[in-house]
């Protein structure tokens, strides 16, 4: 009757340390609470060109484990100074519809789009086509805006682009050179470099560095 009762209250004592031991954890890995989350990226495809065109490229997602709002989402990016918009394309989408209105009037300087309510990992993106005038800045930042139209759930996204040119740190016409931003390599002091390779000439002595020129020239060139 012992060992029965003494085996008896270990397996009560191991239940209640399991116990014990396995609550927090089953506390600890209760799942946060399910809700939608917005996201929003903006980057740009090709270069901007100075007097032409560039595309900046937006993204949309539902990163959450919730759908969005039954209002749907919606975006608006308001361009640099001097920057107009020329066309809006949707390049893709998986919500249920997904619209842009183009060119904001009466100035061309923003696009707007929305979409209808966004399932969990849903996304829309969108080719804002620009003109780039030909005195823009060489750098140029902005910041698109998006949310939910039913809800508090916002995002925002920034983005700088160097754009070529001349006089642009970012060396303009490809690198340093061809438009004067590179900087000379003159002037250049000769000195003692002519005088070395006409020794070695005139007197065959390269592998004698203590040899003197027997000519005894002293030729100095310094350019401007």
């Amino acid at each position: 009757m012992a060992v029965h009762t003494l085996r008896r209250r270990v397996a009560a004592l191991g239940t209640v340390l399991g116990l014990g031991i396995a609550l927090p954890f089953a506390t600890g890995a209760t799942p946060a609470y399910a809700q939608a989350q917005l996201e929003i990226t903006k980057t740009h495809v090709g270069e901007f060109t100075r007097g032409g065109l560039g595309t900046y490229r937006i993204t949309v997602r539902n990163t959450g484990d919730e759908p969005t709002s039954a209002a749907g989402t919606g975006f608006l990016d308001t361009y640099p100074a001097g920057i107009t918009v020329q066309e809006v394309h949707i390049v893709s989408y998986t919500t249920e519809t997904a619209d842009c209105s183009g060119p904001q009037p009466p100035d061309r300087l923003g696009t707007a789009c929305t979409s209808s309510q966004m399932e969990p990992g849903d996304s829309y993106v969108v080719d804002e086509v620009v003109f780039v005038p030909s005195d823009q800045p060489c750098t140029v930042t902005n910041t698109v805006h998006v949310e939910d139209d039913g809800s508090n759930l916002t995002a925002s996204a920034s983005h700088t682009i160097d754009i070529p040119g001349p006089n642009c740190p970012n060396g303009g016409d490809g690198g340093n050179g061809g438009n004067g931003s590179g900087g000379s390599i003159l002037p250049i002091n000769l000195n003692g470099v002519i005088p070395m390779f006409n020794n070695i000439t005139t007197n065959n002595n390269i592998h004698s560095p203590g040899a003197t020129n027997a000519s005894n020239q002293n030729f100095r060139l310094n350019t401007p």
